[in-house]
Order: C-alpha cells, then structure tokens, then sequence
C-alpha cells in the first residue's frame, strides 16, 4: 500500500493508465545494482531515486573530475576530487529520501561484483568499457537477475534488455574478445549520448517492472546526428553460454 506522502510524490505517474497505484507499488519494490557512476549512470541513477524504486546500489572506484562535468550531470565543481559514489549518495538522497542508497567504492571484476548481487532484482550496466560490459551480462545469467546494458560513442548508442532463460543475452549479439585491449584511449561522446543512453536504461527498468513493451530480444541503435532510433530484432544464440551454461 503506497502512503498518502508517496501517492502525491508519484501523482503524475500514478494517474498514467500504464502505472497506476498497482504499478506505483511493483516500482516501489524494485532493488537495482548499477555498475558505473558516469556518465550512463547519472541520469539512470537521477531517473531510477525519482521513480521511487526501493533500493539502489552503486558500485564505482572512480573519482570526480573536471572532464567528467561534460556528461556526468551527477556531478558539480565543488565534487571535485571527492569519490563518486559518495557524491552520488549526496545528490540522490536529497533527491528522494524515501529510497535506499548504498554505494561502494569498489573495482568491478569477477570477484567484487559476486559481493552486491544477493536481493537484486536488476543489473545495469553504466560502465565505459567492454569489459565489464561482458562481465555484467554473464552476472546476471548466473545470478538470473534482469539486465540493461547500454554502450555509447561520440553521437551514437545501442542498448538493450537481457532476461535470463528467456531472451538474447550480450554474447549472443557480441563476442567476447579473447583479450581486452589496455591501450585505448578515451572515447570521444557528446554529453547528451550517455544523458538519453542512460534515460533509455531507466526506461528500461521501468517498463520491463512495469510489463510493458520493451527492449526483449531487440537491440536499439541511436543516432543522435540524423535522429535516427532502429530496432533490430535479435535471436537468442542456442550456443550461446546463456543457454548452455546455467
């Protein structure tokens, strides 16, 4: 049962005939791990604390920077040289203390990610490298937690929704490389890339709660040149490790 305070905090999406108080509730119980708190994971975790979900773990090992205040509107001037996941929690409290923030400072690997998954119902992907971009999807194959993952480059991005057992994941779409490279440098972006990327996301988790339409067994391409957003349809891999493996 939502509380009077929580049915006008939520008003104008409770009077959508796709959410209503039934679907206020379903949000309001939703727990989300979010890897990476750039910038993907700024408007994702601003957009996911004011829906009104139940819980929000962050996990980042970074540190606020001048460069990263193109994109990560998470962030501000006086932040910098602060750990991210701390000014993270700052900002999103403020924003709604009726959610639960919990943030780590913390490498995301094989390791380290086993250690927040316990109670998640969501895993979504915020980081800036294919890595750990792999890393996540076969997380949430394991753990069958459901799944946004959304990459970005200069004026161009692609996401999409990853249910265990059900849909396409990651690697049926891409290959892992055997070997990640360590020399590359850092992708150019234009702030609004990762701000809509990231809004995707959060859309995402909201829809897939909510059971309405989403990014199942799709993936969606973005050009923010020509304004262009194409969904290709994509076929889960019967060789893949999410069908062999678990």
């Amino acid at each position: 049962m939502l509380t009077n305070e929580q049915k006008q905090r939520y008003s104008r999406q409770i009077i959508s005939p796709s959410i209503g108080e039934k679907g206020q509730e379903k949000l309001s119980k939703v727990r989300v791990l979010q890897i990476g708190a750039g910038g993907l994971g700024s408007p994702f975790s601003l957009y996911m604390v004011a829906t009104g979900i139940k819980e929000l773990t962050i996990i980042d090992n970074d540190t606020v920077s001048i460069s990263n205040l193109q994109r990560q509107i998470l962030y501000n001037e006086t932040q910098i040289d602060n750990d991210k996941v701390s000014m993270a929690k700052e900002t999103l409290s403020k924003l709604n203390s009726e959610v639960e923030i919990k943030v780590f400072k913390d490498y995301v690997d094989e390791k380290t990610i086993k250690k927040h998954v316990d109670g998640q119902n969501y895993i979504v992907d915020c980081s800036d490298n294919l890595r750990t971009k792999f890393l996540v999807n076969r997380t949430a194959i394991e753990y069958d937690m459901k799944c946004v993952i959304a990459g970005i480059k200069d004026f161009y991005g692609q996401i999409m929704t990853i249910i265990p057992r059900k849909t396409a994941c990651y690697e049926c779409v891409f290959n892992e490389p055997e070997k990640f490279s360590s020399k590359d440098g850092p992708l150019p972006v234009i702030g609004v890339t990762p701000g809509i990327l990231g809004t995707l996301e959060a859309l995402e988790v909201i829809k897939t709660t909510l059971g309405l339409p989403n990014l199942e067994n799709k993936l969606l391409m973005v050009n923010l040149l020509d304004l262009s957003f194409n969904s290709i349809d994509i076929v889960k891999n019967e060789r893949c490790m999410c069908s062999l493996n678990y």
